[in-house]
Order: C-alpha cells, then structure tokens, then sequence
C-alpha cells in the first residue's frame, strides 16, 4: 500500500511539474521560441499598432495598446489585427488572415 501511494504521488508531481509548464507557455503569448533546441534563446515579440492595423513583431520594443494587451498570438501566419467602422458608427477590431 505503501508503494502505491508513493507511486502514485511521484506520477502527481511529475504530471504536475509538466502541465505547469505547459500552462506557464501558455499563459506568456508575448514570448515565442524553440524550447527543445539547446542554446535557443526566446525572442520577445508583440502587436505593434498604428493607422488602424496590429501587426505582431518581433523584436519589437514599442508598447502594446491597452485594446491590444488581452490579444493573444495570431492564429495563424499573416494574420493581423484591422480596426473596422460599423454601419452605426462604431468601431471595432478584426482579426483578419491573408
């Protein structure tokens, strides 16, 4: 009984430890790297904003809008964000994916 309980505890910590770090690279958008290539460094990148387009850059060192922050990355490659005029007059931001 005493082994399976031990057992069981490691299994918990490792799987843990692995969700946790799963959950960690989630939670961080604004930093996208290799993880499995020894010596690679993460590389900062974010939405950069201006003229009513988000583009996501990286290596880019300018603040992110407070509309942008909640973003995460984009869904795919060569998507950005455009801000678009209702019919009513309000505006609204648009993921849109070339």
């Amino acid at each position: 009984m005493r082994h399976k309980l031990a057992t069981l505890a490691f299994t918990a910590c490792i799987w843990a430890a692995a969700c946790g770090a799963a959950a960690a690279g989630a939670a961080s958008p604004g930093i996208a790297g290799a993880v499995d290539l020894p010596g690679a460094e993460p590389v900062p990148v974010r939405w950069v904003c201006n003229d009513g387009r988000c583009l996501w850059q990286p290596h880019s060192r300018v603040r992110v809008p407070v509309y942008a922050q909640s973003w995460g990355p984009p869904t795919r490659p060569n998507c950005s964000y455009i801000r678009r005029v209702g019919p009513q007059g309000q505006a609204h931001w648009q993921q849109v994916c070339r």
